[in-house]
Formats: structure tokens, sequence, C-alpha cells
């Protein structure tokens, strides 16, 4: 009696109403074992919604495991395309089965016979087919995915909060609020999982970490999707979203022991590295004191060869020391460097708005026939490559000096004393963007735009 194992996959309602049904499936597969009096059941493996281009598929994985423990004589599946769409995998497949001397059998198609030259070759020839249909339906739904896109219609059923589908399209609903209220607090706080204990008062957040941080980084709320930037009503305007990402960025786990102020700030200047948190300690005769410390994670030799030449280490209060002595300087000389770079930018955009009306009115010039076709075209030429030049000085982002100057006004050395090592955290990542230290022991700070 051989041991006969059935193989069952679905992954489309197309392939359902096609006469593909799991029920229909499993139903033939048990007719075949009981019509045949050699073939005994020895179990069902079923991958419901899983493609078969799909190696890691667990019940496969499962069949595949009984194979080799000797639990399986014989594999039947309905169709060859049941098993495997992709041909690589299923040579893996059937080297695993040859190994151990198990055979399958495709019911409906029963040309297939892996136990003869012949069949492997049909089989293998069949599966290239298989393969390409597969890719090819792959391309097709890609196609029309991206065509619904750029007409900024749904491509599924599913929407973000704050959204719902109102004739194929994402419309703000009332949890859109909801939405604007948890962005505001993540960015405020920083804090990924205090954000969440906030949102669940809403009941419409999800309340993994994962998904909650997915639902903080989807370009739909800015109005985005894929190359479309105008895909649907914007619920969370792009300075607040690009605030959130940032602070995403930067919402990197600490030690349950100890806080670093400044991990996912501190970089390497000589590899460009994040450095990482450490303690370093120093007995004395009376107690033993540890320190919050950073070093370059490449320090370390990997096979004899030392991935990054910075072995220095920064303590942290060194640190907070440097900073909080030189952040009013750094922070008016910055000021001033963009003042002062800002007045030839200012003239060129008078420039730049200068030549735009000088096109507009070189543009009512030729609809009044008061100049030539040949006219109009070289002038436009020549204004269109002076605004190509002027446009390539400009600045591609501003500083925000306000907000800087508002900083120099307030008494932050006295407050920062009665900061907690969280509310310090989130005061640093408030203003610096990145804090570079290099081989030398020289630290240079990059402020936010």
């Amino acid at each position: 009696m051989k041991r006969t194992a059935i193989y069952l996959r679905v992954s489309s309602i197309t392939q359902v109403q096609e006469g593909d049904s799991i029920p229909a499936q499993r139903t033939a597969l048990r007719k075949y074992i009981d019509d045949h009096d050699d073939l005994i059941f020895s179990g069902e493996y079923l991958d419901d919604g899983v493609s078969g281009t799909r190696s890691d598929r667990d019940e496969l994985k499962r069949l595949l495991s009984d194979v080799e423990d000797g639990k399986v004589d014989l594999i039947l599946a309905t169709k060859l395309d049941r098993i495997y769409r992709s041909i690589r995998h299923y040579l893996n497949f059937q080297d695993t089965l040859d190994k151990h001397g198990v055979n399958w059998l495709a019911i409906w198609e029963p040309i297939y016979d892996t136990s003869t030259p012949q069949g492997r070759l049909i089989i293998n020839q069949m599966m290239s087919i298989a393969q390409f249909e597969a890719e090819n339906t792959g391309q097709r739904i890609r196609q029309v995915q991206a065509y619904k896109v750029s007409q900024g219609e749904v491509i599924s059923g599913s929407t973000p909060p704050g959204y719902s589908i109102v004739n194929k399209h994402l419309v703000p609903n009332n949890d859109a609020d909801a939405v604007r209220d948890v962005f505001r607090h993540y960015s405020l706080t920083g804090n990924l999982h205090e954000t969440m204990r906030y949102a669940a008062q809403f009941g419409v957040f999800p309340s993994t970490s994962t998904a909650f941080k997915n639902i903080l980084s989807n370009p739909v709320y800015i109005g985005v999707k894929r190359d479309n930037v105008s895909f649907c009503e914007k619920i969370i305007e792009d300075p607040l979203f690009e605030d959130v990402q940032r602070k995403l960025h930067l919402n990197v786990k600490v030690s349950q022991k100890h806080t670093y102020i400044f991990s996912g700030l501190i970089r390497c200047a000589e590899c460009g590295n994040m450095m990482a948190g450490l303690q370093k300690h120093k007995s004395g005769r009376e107690k033993h004191i540890s320190y919050n410390s950073y070093r370059c994670a490449k320090r370390y030799s990997s096979g004899g060869i030392r991935r990054c030449t910075n072995t220095k280490a920064i303590l942290e209060y060194k640190l907070e020391e440097y900073l909080l002595e030189n952040i009013r300087p750094m922070i008016r000389d910055l000021i001033l460097e963009y003042e002062i770079k800002q007045k030839p930018q200012r003239n060129v955009e008078k420039q730049i708005e200068k030549l735009n009306r000088k096109l507009t009115r070189l543009k009512e010039l030729y609809l009044a026939e008061m100049i030539s076709l040949d006219e109009y075209k070289a002038d436009k030429d020549s204004i269109t490559s002076q605004l190509v030049s002027l446009t390539a000085k400009t600045a591609p982002k501003r500083l925000d000096t306000d907000k800087l100057k508002d900083f120099l006004a307030t008494d932050i050395e006295s407050l920062y004393g009665g900061f907690n090592p969280d509310e310090k955290r989130f005061f640093w990542r408030s203003i610096i963007q990145e804090i570079r230290f290099d081989i030398d022991r020289n630290i240079d700070v990059v402020f936010l735009p």
C-alpha cells in the first residue's frame, strides 16, 4: 500500500469560479484514492490563497518535511500548476522527491509521469509555460494597478484610518481629525508606544507597533501613492509628515537599563555609521561609577580587518557639556552664515521673477501679432536659458531662522537641568539633525533645516 498525501492550493477567486476550489480539489483527490486499492490516504496539505510562484508555502514545507521523514510514498494534486508555477522551484521540489523515492501525480493531467524520461521532459516544458503565464499575469496585474493609481483609484478594499472609499477614490471621513491628532501627538513626543496608548482612545488604529508605524509612515496621508503625488486629498500637511518621518527614523530602541540621550543622533565621521551607546566603568575606593558613552559600532575587527579606524569613545555627559556651552554661538553663526548667503539669493529670486514677467509679456506680444513667430521663439529660448541658469543657483531648502531665534531667547540652560533622560533625548532631536564625531574627537553639529 502506498501512503498517499494530497496537496491542495488555490490563490484567487477566479480559480474557484473555474472549478479549482478547495472542496472540488479535495473531493476529486479523495475519490482517486478510494478508487485505487493500492493507495491509502496519509494526510492533507492545504495552502489557501497562496501563489504558485512562491516556494515559502507553509503546508508545502510541511509536506516536504514529511517526505524527508519517510511518511509519504506518493503525492496527488489535481494539476501541475497546483504544485508550482516556477520551474526553478519545481526542480528543487523534484530533487527532494527523487532522493526519497517519492513520486507525484496530477490526476486531471495524466500525461505527467515522473517515472519516465519522456514524462519529465513534458513536465519541464509545461512548467516553463506555467511560469511564463504566471509572470505574464503578474505583469498585467501590475499594469492595471499602475493605471488605477495614476487615475487616483484604489486597488484594494482596505483603507488607512481616516479614509473611506467613495466611487473608487479615497475620501477623508470622520476619523481624519483623529489621524491629525495622533500625528501631532507623535511629533510632540517622539515616543511611538506612548502615542499608541494615546491613539487607543479613538478605536481605529492598529494595536501592534509595526502596523502603527506603517500608519505614521504612509504617504497616502499627504496625498501620495507611488508616482501619483495627487492620488487623494491629503489629511496631513507636508511639514508635519516630514517631521514625523524624521522622528520615526530616530526612534531607535534603547537599553532597558540605560537611556542613551544621543542614540540615533551621533554618527562616526570616519565611516558614516551610527555610534552605539555603551557603559564605561570607573572604580574608586568607596564606590563603582558607570558612565554612558558612545563608540563606533564598526570599530571591532572582522576577519582580522578593522572596519573603522575610529576607536575613540565620547562620554555622554562630556558631549552634553560641550553642546550646552557651544549651542548658542553655533546657532548664531548658522543664522549669520545663512543670512549672508540669502542676500545674493534674494537678488537671484528677483531676477527670476523679472524674467518670468518678460516671458508673459513676450507671449502677449506674439498673440497680439506685434512680433513674428521667429522673434518669439528666439527671445523665448534666450529667456528660458537664463531662467535655467538662475534656477540652478537657488537654495534647495530654507532655514527656519525664526525658530532658532526663539530658541536663543529661551533660558535653556536652566530648563535643561530639570529634564529627565527622555526629555533630554526629545529636546536634542527637536533642533539637531546629526552629530558627527571623528577620530581626533572633533564634534560637528548639523542642525535641522
